[in-house]
């Protein structure tokens, strides 16, 4: 259902997204319930229903404007300083808050359609915009190339974000050898 608000319904809805993903990075999917947003976004349950109608409804809201987020910093790089300052930005970010949204979009995909059709339009957006990269940094490569390399440059990020979660102590070593690692990856010339 796509519905359209004013700029001050946009706003608003911007401004429970907001609350919904602080809840969900704080206080984690069990804890997530429309009656807890609304009381901490001062509303009526009823009122945040008109924005999200379930908690399915807001969950994959949240995500997509994480998602949408990350995007743009993939979308910014355009050298191969801006995609090693994207690669340190996107694994700061996924150690942070955005690895609380994307776990929770990755257990939900292994039991619910809806999140698992969800998890996949992400990765392939993210690989197709990744790809966009790689061909501007390293032109002539096959579209069958350039996918293995987004898809490689994201199992980096992912397994880097992964293992700073599980404590990893040298958190600023694996972030600068996850960035080399990405840019060579993306600019082998194989």
């Amino acid at each position: 259902m796509t519905t359209s608000f004013s700029d001050r319904g946009a706003a608003r809805r911007d401004a429970l997204l907001a609350v919904a993903r602080e809840l969900l990075v704080e206080d984690g999917f069990d804890q997530f319930v429309l009656r807890r947003v609304a009381a901490k976004a001062g509303m009526k349950l009823g009122n945040l229903q008109y924005y999200f109608a379930t908690r399915d409804d807001l969950l994959e809201a949240v995500i997509r404007a994480e998602f949408e987020h990350d995007l743009a910093a993939v979308r910014r790089a355009t050298t191969i300083d801006g995609l090693t300052a994207s690669a340190r930005a996107l694994v700061r970010n996924w150690t942070t808050g955005a690895g609380a949204v994307f776990g929770t979009m990755s257990l939900l995909a292994y039991h619910h359609e809806r999140f698992r059709l969800l998890n996949h339009e992400i990765y392939e957006a993210f690989y197709r915009e990744l790809g966009v990269l790689i061909r501007r940094v390293t032109p002539g490569l096959s579209d069958q190339e350039t996918r293995m390399r987004a898809r490689l440059i994201t199992s980096v990020l992912d397994g880097v974000a992964m293992q700073i979660h599980a404590g990893a102590k040298s958190r600023t070593e694996l972030v600068t050898r996850a960035a080399t690692l990405v840019t060579t990856i993306a600019t082998d010339p194989a």
